[in-house]
């Protein structure tokens, strides 16, 4: 099979270096001089697949004795297509050509955008709502850095690297010059749009919570008598999971300290059981915010009860470490989004040893199906939960118009399609609370706007 092709990949060479042999008459159709007869092929590519036709007669007998269906002229066009975008430098996504504001698919090519690398993007605009924008990796549209970038610099931050050292490990390793303000901002915008989408599920939790508070080093913050600059972090945990009910900056270690950080991980469970040191706040807390005739306060003594309070106790020593590199954190709302993103990174990115391997969301039940790059996926699975039912559509969505009018969504199909893919269509609107409005040749699935 292979000696085979050979002589014809050599041919299409051979047509696509002649000069004036290829004549493009659109972007789907081109024409190409025989080699051996005075005649010219008409080559021609389905406009929403990569499916190519030839009139010559190699591809109609290739068309039912082999599987490579492509003759001498179809490959010299797609050789020719190809030096083109290779020259251009233009990024290649297969993904469904879709309105991010609108999700309307009646869209076309609106310019080039230059990128890191002299890589170019091309950008479309949408005939609908007249929104400009470019295609990338779901999530990572606005940005000029690759997304492997930023998805590592977040991770080694989360791992406990300096944003400068980050910096520093992206312009050695991938020769790519970022500013350690850039990485802050990544940091800040990926793990808000993470936090957004997994705050959502609902994890299974023991009757149990671990409850404790810890001082942590603050550069930009009241400085406390005696102590420096620092602030307290509360976090409530479910010790048999590991996982991060709710995380608290505050000043003080008084009861309206201890009861916010209660009242907040009361939000995603309640429990039987309150290991808490002898802080005599916690009691006050909760009492006032928990049913004291249903719920049973344990107060250890780290020392002399055996460290029942141990997962919050490791936990903290595990977010301390990872601030040392930072010497501080900035101030105390910086703090705040600090804590909150790490307990997002412990929960769902972080696997533990005493889980068997597991992270604390998937011991919670909570399995997303993250493969081995965990941050890239929640990134991708955060950003698509806002358009769910185009994400479920995937490759179908070039069998219909999405049109967004003024009270509601409408798909329609642009023409015949197969009955099982119709069904698969007809599946996932359904189940996006879309409703068949049937009107003839007009007839469509309609969302009206909640």
């Amino acid at each position: 099979m292979i000696k085979q092709d050979n002589p014809r990949s050599e041919k299409a060479i051979e047509i696509f270096s002649e000069a004036n042999s290829i004549r493009k008459i659109t972007k789907n159709h081109y024409r190409v001089k025989s080699q051996t007869q005075d005649r010219i092929y008409n080559v021609t590519k389905l406009r929403d697949s990569d499916v190519w036709i030839c009139d010559c007669a190699d591809f109609n007998f290739r068309l039912t004795h082999k599987d490579d269906k492509r003759c001498k002229h179809i490959r010299s066009i797609q050789m020719l297509q190809d030096s083109i975008e290779q020259e251009l430098n233009i990024e290649k996504l297969d993904i469904p050509k879709i309105c991010p504001k609108c999700n309307g698919t009646t869209i076309v090519k609106n310019g080039i955008r230059k990128v890191q690398n002299n890589l170019k993007r091309q950008r479309y605009a949408c005939k609908q709502c007249n929104h400009k924008f470019s295609f990338h990796e779901s999530g990572f549209s606005g940005m000029r850095i690759s997304p492997q970038i930023i998805i590592e610099s977040i991770n080694l931050k989360m791992s406990g690297m300096s944003y400068r050292n980050i910096m520093r490990h992206v312009k050695a390793t991938h020769d790519v010059k970022v500013s350690h303000v850039s990485i802050t901002k990544w940091v800040g915008k990926y793990m808000t749009i993470i936090k957004e989408y997994v705050d959502t599920l609902v994890p299974e939790l023991s009757d149990v919570w671990s409850l404790d508070e810890a001082m942590i080093n603050v550069k930009d913050t009241e400085e406390m008598k005696g102590k420096g600059f620092y602030d307290w972090l509360w976090t409530v945990i479910d010790p048999k999971t590991r996982f991060i009910l709710a995380t608290e900056i505050s000043k003080r270690r008084e009861i309206a300290d201890a009861r916010s950080i209660v009242s907040k991980a009361k939000q995603v469970s309640k429990p039987n059981y309150v290991i808490t040191d002898s802080l005599r706040t916690y009691e006050g807390a909760i009492r006032k915010e928990l049913d004291n005739r249903k719920v049973a306060h344990i107060k250890t003594n780290a020392i002399k009860d055996g460290f029942q309070n141990r997962p919050i106790e490791r936990y903290h020593n595990e977010l301390r470490e990872k601030t040392k590199s930072m010497r501080g954190l900035g101030n105390d709302e910086s703090a705040q989004k600090y804590a909150d993103a790490y307990a997002t990174y412990h929960n769902f990115a972080r696997e533990h040893t005493g889980l068997d391997g597991k992270t604390p969301a998937e011991a919670a039940k909570i399995d997303l199906e993250l493969g081995h790059n965990r941050i890239k996926d929640l990134i991708t699975k955060s950003t698509e939960s806002k358009c769910n039912f185009v994400v479920q559509l995937g490759k179908r969505i070039k069998m219909v118009n999405i049109l967004n009018e003024k009270d509601c969504i409408k798909v329609i199909a642009k023409g015949w399609m197969e009955k099982q893919t119709w069904r698969e269509i007809n599946d996932i609107l359904r189940l996006n609370q879309f409703n068949w409005l049937s009107n003839g040749k007009d007839s469509c699935w309609i969302k009206p706007f909640s």
